[in-house]
Protein backbone atom coordinates (compact mmCIF):
# COMPACT_ATOMS: atom_id res chain seq x y z
CA UNK A 1 0.00 0.00 0.00
CA UNK A 2 0.95 3.37 -0.53
CA UNK A 3 0.35 6.50 1.47
CA UNK A 4 -0.43 9.88 0.61
CA UNK A 5 2.69 12.15 0.81
CA UNK A 6 1.95 16.07 2.11
CA UNK A 7 1.28 18.39 -0.15
CA UNK A 8 3.50 21.19 -0.50
CA UNK A 9 1.34 24.00 1.37
CA UNK A 10 1.20 21.71 4.23
CA UNK A 11 2.32 23.66 7.41
CA UNK A 12 3.87 21.50 9.98
CA UNK A 13 3.49 23.11 13.88
CA UNK A 14 7.05 24.29 15.42
CA UNK A 15 7.79 24.09 19.50
CA UNK A 16 8.85 27.01 20.83
CA UNK A 17 12.31 27.07 21.39
CA UNK A 18 11.62 28.18 24.99
CA UNK A 19 9.23 24.92 25.28
CA UNK A 20 10.73 21.43 26.52
CA UNK A 21 9.75 17.74 26.16
CA UNK A 22 9.35 16.23 29.10
CA UNK A 23 11.73 13.02 29.44
CA UNK A 24 10.41 9.77 29.82
CA UNK A 25 11.36 9.71 33.15
CA UNK A 26 8.90 11.72 33.81
CA UNK A 27 5.82 9.60 33.59
CA UNK A 28 6.94 6.66 35.87
CA UNK A 29 5.85 8.82 38.92
CA UNK A 30 2.07 8.57 36.84
CA UNK A 31 2.52 4.86 35.86
CA UNK A 32 0.04 2.14 37.71
CA UNK A 33 1.32 -0.84 39.64
CA UNK A 34 0.19 -2.67 36.20
CA UNK A 35 1.48 -1.04 34.10
CA UNK A 36 5.02 -1.17 35.95
CA UNK A 37 4.57 -5.02 36.19
CA UNK A 38 3.37 -4.89 32.85
CA UNK A 39 6.39 -6.96 30.69
CA UNK A 40 6.00 -6.58 25.98
CA UNK A 41 4.61 -9.45 24.76
CA UNK A 42 7.33 -11.45 23.06
CA UNK A 43 5.34 -12.44 19.81
CA UNK A 44 3.74 -9.02 19.27
CA UNK A 45 6.96 -7.16 19.81
CA UNK A 46 9.13 -9.29 16.97
CA UNK A 47 6.29 -9.12 14.24
CA UNK A 48 7.45 -5.30 13.23
CA UNK A 49 10.96 -7.69 12.27
CA UNK A 50 9.09 -9.55 9.74
CA UNK A 51 8.94 -6.67 7.17
CA UNK A 52 13.03 -6.44 7.62
CA UNK A 53 13.78 -7.32 3.61
CA UNK A 54 15.01 -10.79 3.24
CA UNK A 55 13.38 -12.08 6.49
CA UNK A 56 11.92 -15.49 6.55
CA UNK A 57 9.17 -15.27 9.28
CA UNK A 58 8.08 -18.59 11.38
CA UNK A 59 7.80 -16.43 14.46
CA UNK A 60 3.60 -16.06 14.67
CA UNK A 61 1.18 -18.47 14.41
CA UNK A 62 -0.70 -16.88 11.68
CA UNK A 63 -3.02 -18.69 9.10
CA UNK A 64 -2.15 -19.52 5.42
CA UNK A 65 -4.22 -16.82 3.39
CA UNK A 66 -5.04 -19.39 0.75
CA UNK A 67 -7.45 -21.20 3.53
CA UNK A 68 -9.73 -18.01 3.44
CA UNK A 69 -13.02 -18.05 1.71
CA UNK A 70 -12.96 -14.53 0.54
CA UNK A 71 -11.79 -13.40 -2.44
CA UNK A 72 -12.89 -9.84 -3.17
CA UNK A 73 -14.42 -6.90 -1.21
CA UNK A 74 -16.08 -4.11 -2.98
CA UNK A 75 -17.37 -1.41 -1.41
CA UNK A 76 -19.34 2.14 -3.16
CA UNK A 77 -18.57 4.94 -1.39
CA UNK A 78 -19.80 8.78 -1.78
CA UNK A 79 -17.29 11.37 -2.85
CA UNK A 80 -16.51 14.04 -0.01
CA UNK A 81 -18.79 16.57 -0.73
CA UNK A 82 -21.84 14.47 -2.13
CA UNK A 83 -23.92 17.23 -2.11
CA UNK A 84 -22.43 18.81 -4.77
CA UNK A 85 -20.49 16.16 -6.06
CA UNK A 86 -22.86 13.09 -6.75
CA UNK A 87 -19.78 10.64 -7.85
CA UNK A 88 -20.04 7.12 -6.55
CA UNK A 89 -16.57 5.36 -6.44
CA UNK A 90 -15.76 1.59 -6.24
CA UNK A 91 -12.66 0.83 -3.83
CA UNK A 92 -11.60 -3.05 -4.19
CA UNK A 93 -10.13 -5.13 -1.71
CA UNK A 94 -7.85 -8.40 -3.64
CA UNK A 95 -4.71 -9.69 -3.57
CA UNK A 96 -2.15 -8.28 -0.96
CA UNK A 97 -4.46 -5.86 0.26
CA UNK A 98 -7.29 -8.34 1.22
CA UNK A 99 -4.59 -10.63 2.81
CA UNK A 100 -3.73 -7.90 4.60
CA UNK A 101 -7.18 -7.08 5.80
CA UNK A 102 -7.50 -10.57 7.24
CA UNK A 103 -4.38 -11.37 8.82
CA UNK A 104 -3.14 -10.44 12.11
CA UNK A 105 -1.31 -6.97 11.96
CA UNK A 106 1.05 -4.60 14.31
CA UNK A 107 -0.54 -3.90 17.78
CA UNK A 108 -0.06 0.20 17.46
CA UNK A 109 -2.07 -0.35 13.75
CA UNK A 110 -1.09 -0.79 10.07
CA UNK A 111 1.97 1.46 9.08
CA UNK A 112 0.68 3.14 6.23
CA UNK A 113 -2.80 3.98 8.37
CA UNK A 114 -1.02 5.70 11.24
CA UNK A 115 1.53 7.60 8.68
CA UNK A 116 -1.91 8.93 7.28
CA UNK A 117 -3.44 9.85 10.68
CA UNK A 118 0.40 11.61 11.96
CA UNK A 119 0.14 13.26 8.92
CA UNK A 120 -3.59 14.61 9.67
CA UNK A 121 -2.74 15.05 13.43
CA UNK A 122 0.52 16.95 11.86
CA UNK A 123 -1.84 19.15 9.86
CA UNK A 124 -4.88 20.02 12.10
CA UNK A 125 -2.93 19.78 15.74
CA UNK A 126 1.02 20.18 14.98
CA UNK A 127 2.56 16.96 16.01
CA UNK A 128 6.06 16.95 14.45
CA UNK A 129 9.02 14.34 14.85
CA UNK A 130 10.66 16.59 17.59
CA UNK A 131 7.97 16.79 20.00
CA UNK A 132 8.49 13.13 20.96
CA UNK A 133 4.70 12.45 20.57
CA UNK A 134 3.70 9.35 18.53
CA UNK A 135 0.06 7.94 17.00
CA UNK A 136 -1.30 4.81 18.01
CA UNK A 137 -4.37 3.13 16.67
CA UNK A 138 -6.96 1.50 18.45
CA UNK A 139 -10.24 -0.51 18.55
CA UNK A 140 -11.96 2.66 18.75
CA UNK A 141 -11.37 5.56 21.59
CA UNK A 142 -13.40 4.30 24.59
CA UNK A 143 -10.73 1.04 24.37
CA UNK A 144 -7.67 3.26 24.37
CA UNK A 145 -9.03 5.17 27.56
CA UNK A 146 -9.75 2.22 29.52
CA UNK A 147 -6.16 1.14 28.79
CA UNK A 148 -5.04 4.77 29.28
CA UNK A 149 -6.99 4.83 32.51
CA UNK A 150 -5.39 1.51 33.71
CA UNK A 151 -2.11 2.42 33.18
CA UNK A 152 -2.22 5.75 35.08
CA UNK A 153 -4.60 4.99 37.72
CA UNK A 154 -4.00 3.20 40.92
CA UNK A 155 -6.79 2.23 43.76
CA UNK A 156 -7.30 5.42 45.54
CA UNK A 157 -5.59 8.16 43.26
CA UNK A 158 -7.45 11.38 42.75
CA UNK A 159 -8.83 12.06 38.96
CA UNK A 160 -10.62 14.91 38.02
CA UNK A 161 -13.72 14.91 35.92
CA UNK A 162 -15.78 17.97 34.39
CA UNK A 163 -19.54 17.76 35.92
CA UNK A 164 -21.46 16.34 34.24
CA UNK A 165 -19.34 13.94 32.27
CA UNK A 166 -19.47 11.21 29.58
CA UNK A 167 -21.55 8.78 31.24
CA UNK A 168 -19.74 5.49 29.92
CA UNK A 169 -16.57 6.85 31.24
CA UNK A 170 -17.98 6.56 35.19
CA UNK A 171 -18.36 2.74 35.00
CA UNK A 172 -14.39 2.34 34.05
CA UNK A 173 -13.21 4.63 36.64
CA UNK A 174 -15.19 3.13 39.15
CA UNK A 175 -13.75 -0.17 38.48
CA UNK A 176 -10.22 0.97 39.19
CA UNK A 177 -11.44 2.14 42.47
CA UNK A 178 -9.99 5.71 42.41
CA UNK A 179 -11.36 8.88 43.56
CA UNK A 180 -13.16 10.88 41.00
CA UNK A 181 -13.01 14.88 41.96
CA UNK A 182 -16.07 17.05 39.96
CA UNK A 183 -15.58 20.16 38.71
CA UNK A 184 -18.52 22.13 38.01
CA UNK A 185 -18.84 23.06 33.71
CA UNK A 186 -20.99 25.34 32.09
CA UNK A 187 -21.87 26.86 28.44
CA UNK A 188 -18.20 27.84 28.52
CA UNK A 189 -16.69 24.31 29.29
CA UNK A 190 -15.53 22.88 32.19
CA UNK A 191 -15.32 25.96 34.92
CA UNK A 192 -11.30 26.73 35.19
CA UNK A 193 -11.28 29.19 38.40
CA UNK A 194 -13.18 25.85 39.71
CA UNK A 195 -10.35 24.06 38.83
CA UNK A 196 -7.79 26.46 40.36
CA UNK A 197 -9.57 26.93 43.73
CA UNK A 198 -9.85 23.57 44.04
CA UNK A 199 -6.32 22.72 43.48
CA UNK A 200 -5.04 25.79 45.52
CA UNK A 201 -6.98 24.49 48.53
CA UNK A 202 -5.86 20.76 48.02
CA UNK A 203 -5.05 19.11 51.13
CA UNK A 204 -1.57 19.08 51.94
CA UNK A 205 -1.66 15.22 53.37
CA UNK A 206 -3.18 14.07 50.41
CA UNK A 207 -2.13 13.09 46.97
CA UNK A 208 -3.01 15.48 44.42
CA UNK A 209 -4.95 14.86 41.42
CA UNK A 210 -3.23 12.95 38.66
CA UNK A 211 -5.30 13.31 35.63
CA UNK A 212 -7.91 15.76 34.09
CA UNK A 213 -10.72 13.69 32.04
CA UNK A 214 -12.40 16.41 30.01
CA UNK A 215 -14.32 16.41 26.42
CA UNK A 216 -13.53 20.02 25.36
CA UNK A 217 -15.90 19.68 21.97
CA UNK A 218 -19.44 19.13 22.03
CA UNK A 219 -19.19 17.79 25.71
CA UNK A 220 -20.88 14.79 26.15
CA UNK A 221 -23.41 14.88 27.85
CA UNK A 222 -23.68 18.88 27.98
CA UNK A 223 -23.01 19.80 24.51
CA UNK A 224 -20.69 22.58 25.25
CA UNK A 225 -17.25 23.63 23.82
CA UNK A 226 -14.94 24.52 26.17
CA UNK A 227 -13.38 27.88 24.99
CA UNK A 228 -9.87 28.87 24.01
CA UNK A 229 -9.38 31.15 27.61
CA UNK A 230 -10.14 28.24 29.60
CA UNK A 231 -8.28 25.97 27.48
CA UNK A 232 -5.21 28.19 28.51
CA UNK A 233 -5.69 28.54 32.18
CA UNK A 234 -6.53 24.60 32.16
CA UNK A 235 -3.08 24.21 30.51
CA UNK A 236 -1.38 26.79 33.06
CA UNK A 237 -3.23 24.67 36.15
CA UNK A 238 -1.56 21.35 34.72
CA UNK A 239 2.27 22.67 34.80
CA UNK A 240 1.48 24.16 37.96
CA UNK A 241 -0.11 21.35 39.82
CA UNK A 242 1.80 18.75 37.32
CA UNK A 243 -0.87 16.52 36.43
CA UNK A 244 -1.95 14.87 32.69
CA UNK A 245 -4.83 16.21 30.89
CA UNK A 246 -6.89 13.20 28.56
CA UNK A 247 -8.12 15.11 26.06
CA UNK A 248 -11.43 12.69 25.06
CA UNK A 249 -11.82 14.40 21.52
CA UNK A 250 -14.40 12.30 19.40
CA UNK A 251 -16.52 15.64 18.04
CA UNK A 252 -13.30 17.53 16.97
CA UNK A 253 -14.51 17.59 13.84
CA UNK A 254 -18.27 18.17 14.36
CA UNK A 255 -17.83 21.80 15.50
CA UNK A 256 -20.59 24.12 13.46
CA UNK A 257 -19.98 27.44 15.71
CA UNK A 258 -20.06 30.88 14.32
CA UNK A 259 -16.36 31.56 15.68
CA UNK A 260 -12.94 29.57 14.53
CA UNK A 261 -12.80 26.45 16.41
CA UNK A 262 -10.40 25.98 19.77
CA UNK A 263 -7.45 25.06 19.41
CA UNK A 264 -7.14 21.51 20.64
CA UNK A 265 -5.23 21.19 24.18
CA UNK A 266 -2.37 18.95 22.33
CA UNK A 267 -1.96 22.08 19.48
CA UNK A 268 -2.48 24.53 22.85
CA UNK A 269 1.02 22.81 24.42
CA UNK A 270 2.95 23.36 21.62
CA UNK A 271 1.59 26.85 21.24
CA UNK A 272 2.47 27.99 24.92
CA UNK A 273 5.44 28.47 26.38
CA UNK A 274 6.59 25.34 28.88
CA UNK A 275 6.61 21.82 29.15
CA UNK A 276 5.37 19.64 26.29
CA UNK A 277 3.78 15.88 26.97
CA UNK A 278 1.26 16.35 29.18
CA UNK A 279 -1.69 15.75 26.77
CA UNK A 280 -2.88 12.50 25.85
CA UNK A 281 -5.20 13.03 22.83
CA UNK A 282 -8.04 10.12 21.84
CA UNK A 283 -9.70 10.92 18.27
CA UNK A 284 -12.13 8.37 16.98
CA UNK A 285 -13.45 7.83 13.24
CA UNK A 286 -17.24 6.36 14.49
CA UNK A 287 -18.91 9.74 14.61
CA UNK A 288 -17.49 10.86 10.90
CA UNK A 289 -16.85 8.03 8.98
CA UNK A 290 -18.83 4.87 10.77
CA UNK A 291 -19.26 3.29 14.36
CA UNK A 292 -18.98 -0.30 13.55
CA UNK A 293 -15.42 0.47 12.64
CA UNK A 294 -14.93 0.37 15.72
CA UNK A 295 -11.57 2.15 15.18
CA UNK A 296 -9.89 5.21 17.16
CA UNK A 297 -6.64 6.80 17.81
CA UNK A 298 -4.18 8.15 20.79
CA UNK A 299 -2.15 10.71 19.97
CA UNK A 300 0.63 11.46 22.70
CA UNK A 301 4.14 10.94 24.40
CA UNK A 302 5.72 8.28 23.30
CA UNK A 303 6.38 6.52 26.37
CA UNK A 304 2.96 6.63 27.77
CA UNK A 305 1.46 5.39 24.45
CA UNK A 306 4.04 2.25 24.26
CA UNK A 307 2.50 1.49 27.65
CA UNK A 308 -1.02 1.39 26.37
CA UNK A 309 0.30 -0.87 23.29
CA UNK A 310 1.36 -3.51 26.07
CA UNK A 311 -2.37 -3.61 27.41
CA UNK A 312 -3.03 -4.13 24.28
CA UNK A 313 -1.13 -6.44 22.80
CA UNK A 314 -1.91 -8.69 25.78
CA UNK A 315 -5.36 -8.09 25.14
CA UNK A 316 -7.37 -7.14 21.99
CA UNK A 317 -3.34 -7.68 20.45
CA UNK A 318 -4.89 -4.87 17.54
CA UNK A 319 -7.48 -2.78 16.15
CA UNK A 320 -9.39 -4.61 13.53
CA UNK A 321 -7.59 -5.42 10.19
CA UNK A 322 -10.13 -4.79 8.07
CA UNK A 323 -11.58 -1.86 9.12
CA UNK A 324 -7.80 -0.37 8.99
CA UNK A 325 -7.92 -1.26 5.27
CA UNK A 326 -11.10 -0.34 4.34
CA UNK A 327 -10.65 2.91 5.71
CA UNK A 328 -6.89 3.70 4.57
CA UNK A 329 -8.09 2.55 0.94
CA UNK A 330 -10.85 5.53 1.50
CA UNK A 331 -8.26 8.31 3.08
CA UNK A 332 -6.17 7.63 0.42
CA UNK A 333 -8.30 7.88 -2.12
CA UNK A 334 -10.19 11.07 -0.55
CA UNK A 335 -6.85 12.82 0.05
CA UNK A 336 -6.60 14.66 3.62
CA UNK A 337 -8.15 17.63 2.19
CA UNK A 338 -11.08 15.60 1.38
CA UNK A 339 -11.09 13.85 4.50
CA UNK A 340 -11.44 17.38 6.05
CA UNK A 341 -14.21 18.41 3.20
CA UNK A 342 -15.99 15.30 4.60
CA UNK A 343 -16.42 15.98 8.07
CA UNK A 344 -16.92 19.43 7.31
CA UNK A 345 -20.06 18.39 5.58
CA UNK A 346 -20.55 16.12 8.58
CA UNK A 347 -20.20 19.01 10.88
CA UNK A 348 -22.78 20.76 8.81
CA UNK A 349 -25.50 17.95 8.76
CA UNK A 350 -25.61 18.19 12.70
CA UNK A 351 -25.88 21.60 12.64
CA UNK A 352 -28.90 22.05 10.05
CA UNK A 353 -30.46 18.92 12.56
CA UNK A 354 -29.56 21.21 15.39
CA UNK A 355 -31.37 23.93 13.90
CA UNK A 356 -34.62 21.85 13.74
CA UNK A 357 -34.31 20.34 17.02
CA UNK A 358 -34.16 23.94 17.87
CA UNK A 359 -36.94 25.02 16.53
CA UNK A 360 -39.24 22.69 17.86
CA UNK A 361 -37.82 22.94 21.52
CA UNK A 362 -39.04 26.60 21.33
CA UNK A 363 -42.25 25.41 19.57
CA UNK A 364 -43.19 22.68 22.68
CA UNK A 365 -40.73 23.48 25.65
CA UNK A 366 -40.73 27.02 26.06
CA UNK A 367 -41.73 28.00 29.72
CA UNK A 368 -41.31 23.90 30.64
CA UNK A 369 -37.32 23.73 30.34
CA UNK A 370 -34.58 25.52 29.70
CA UNK A 371 -31.39 24.79 27.62
CA UNK A 372 -28.28 26.08 26.01
CA UNK A 373 -27.88 26.19 22.27
CA UNK A 374 -24.80 23.58 21.44
CA UNK A 375 -22.12 24.70 18.79
CA UNK A 376 -20.87 21.24 18.50
CA UNK A 377 -21.79 17.38 18.47
CA UNK A 378 -25.16 16.22 18.82
CA UNK A 379 -26.80 16.49 22.30
CA UNK A 380 -28.77 18.53 24.41
CA UNK A 381 -28.47 19.40 27.96
CA UNK A 382 -32.32 20.21 29.00
CA UNK A 383 -33.22 21.03 32.43
CA UNK A 384 -36.68 20.29 33.07
CA UNK A 385 -39.04 22.31 34.91
CA UNK A 386 -40.75 19.58 37.43
CA UNK A 387 -42.59 20.47 39.87
CA UNK A 388 -41.30 21.42 43.63
CA UNK A 389 -43.60 18.72 45.03
CA UNK A 390 -45.10 15.16 44.36
CA UNK A 391 -43.73 11.87 42.57
CA UNK A 392 -40.90 13.52 41.26
CA UNK A 393 -39.88 15.37 44.59
CA UNK A 394 -36.12 14.91 45.64
CA UNK A 395 -33.58 16.90 47.00
CA UNK A 396 -30.65 18.08 45.07
CA UNK A 397 -27.30 20.11 45.59
CA UNK A 398 -29.54 23.56 44.62
CA UNK A 399 -32.73 22.61 46.65
CA UNK A 400 -35.72 20.78 45.55
CA UNK A 401 -35.72 21.15 41.17
CA UNK A 402 -36.91 17.11 40.71
CA UNK A 403 -35.69 13.92 40.04
CA UNK A 404 -35.92 13.00 35.30
CA UNK A 405 -34.87 9.73 36.18
CA UNK A 406 -38.25 8.98 38.30
CA UNK A 407 -39.86 11.27 35.50
CA UNK A 408 -39.14 9.50 32.56
CA UNK A 409 -39.37 6.26 34.33
CA UNK A 410 -43.06 7.11 35.44
CA UNK A 411 -44.58 9.23 32.80
CA UNK A 412 -42.46 10.47 29.48
CA UNK A 413 -41.75 6.22 28.58
CA UNK A 414 -45.40 5.92 28.99
CA UNK A 415 -45.90 8.66 26.40
CA UNK A 416 -43.19 7.09 24.02
CA UNK A 417 -40.24 9.22 24.95
CA UNK A 418 -36.96 8.02 25.94
CA UNK A 419 -33.95 9.86 27.08
CA UNK A 420 -30.84 9.78 29.54
CA UNK A 421 -31.47 10.79 33.10
CA UNK A 422 -28.86 13.56 33.52
CA UNK A 423 -27.80 12.04 37.19
CA UNK A 424 -26.36 9.23 34.66
CA UNK A 425 -23.37 11.96 33.74
CA UNK A 426 -22.50 12.29 37.78
CA UNK A 427 -20.45 10.35 40.00
CA UNK A 428 -22.21 10.57 42.91
CA UNK A 429 -25.39 10.14 40.97
CA UNK A 430 -27.12 13.28 42.35
CA UNK A 431 -30.61 13.87 41.50
CA UNK A 432 -31.17 16.17 38.79
CA UNK A 433 -34.03 17.69 36.72
CA UNK A 434 -31.49 17.51 33.98
CA UNK A 435 -32.19 15.31 31.11
CA UNK A 436 -29.47 14.56 27.74
CA UNK A 437 -31.24 14.51 24.58
CA UNK A 438 -29.58 13.26 21.04
CA UNK A 439 -30.77 15.06 18.10
CA UNK A 440 -28.80 12.74 15.72
CA UNK A 441 -31.40 10.33 14.33
CA UNK A 442 -34.66 11.67 14.48
CA UNK A 443 -36.33 13.71 11.02
CA UNK A 444 -38.59 16.75 11.28
CA UNK A 445 -41.33 14.63 11.82
CA UNK A 446 -40.13 12.84 14.58
CA UNK A 447 -38.73 15.51 16.40
CA UNK A 448 -41.87 17.54 16.12
CA UNK A 449 -43.73 14.93 17.66
CA UNK A 450 -41.33 13.52 20.40
CA UNK A 451 -41.23 17.02 21.65
CA UNK A 452 -45.12 17.28 21.64
CA UNK A 453 -45.15 14.53 23.98
CA UNK A 454 -42.20 15.28 25.90
CA UNK A 455 -44.43 19.14 26.87
CA UNK A 456 -47.41 16.57 27.38
CA UNK A 457 -45.64 14.50 29.85
CA UNK A 458 -44.14 17.41 31.56
CA UNK A 459 -47.71 19.42 32.31
CA UNK A 460 -49.50 16.14 33.04
CA UNK A 461 -46.41 15.67 36.39
CA UNK A 462 -47.85 19.20 37.33
CA UNK A 463 -51.28 18.46 37.18
CA UNK A 464 -50.86 15.40 39.30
Amino acid sequence: MTIEKPSPQTVHGKVPSTSRVLPNDFYLSFLSIVAKARKPAPIRSLIPMESKPGMLSMLAGKPNPSTYPFTRITMTVKSPSPLSDPTLTDIELGGDDLTTALQYSMTSGLPALVEWVTELASQVHGITPGDGARVSMGSGSQDLLYKAFSALINRGDSIIVEAPTYPGILPVMDSLGCNIVEVASDDEGIVSSSLARLLESWPSGKSRPKLLYTIPYGANPTGMTTSLPRRQEVLKLARKYNFLILEDDPYYHLYFGSGAPPASYFSLERKMDGDIGRVLRFDSLSKILAAGFRLGWITGPDYLVAQIERHSAASTMQPPSISQVIVLKLLQSWGISGFLTHAKSVAEFYRQKRDVFETYLNKHLSGLAQWNTPNAAMFYWIKLKLPPSGSVKCKTVKGYEGDSNVFIEHNAMRKGVLMLPGECGYHDERKTCYVRVSFSLLNEEEVDEVLRRLASALRDEWEQ
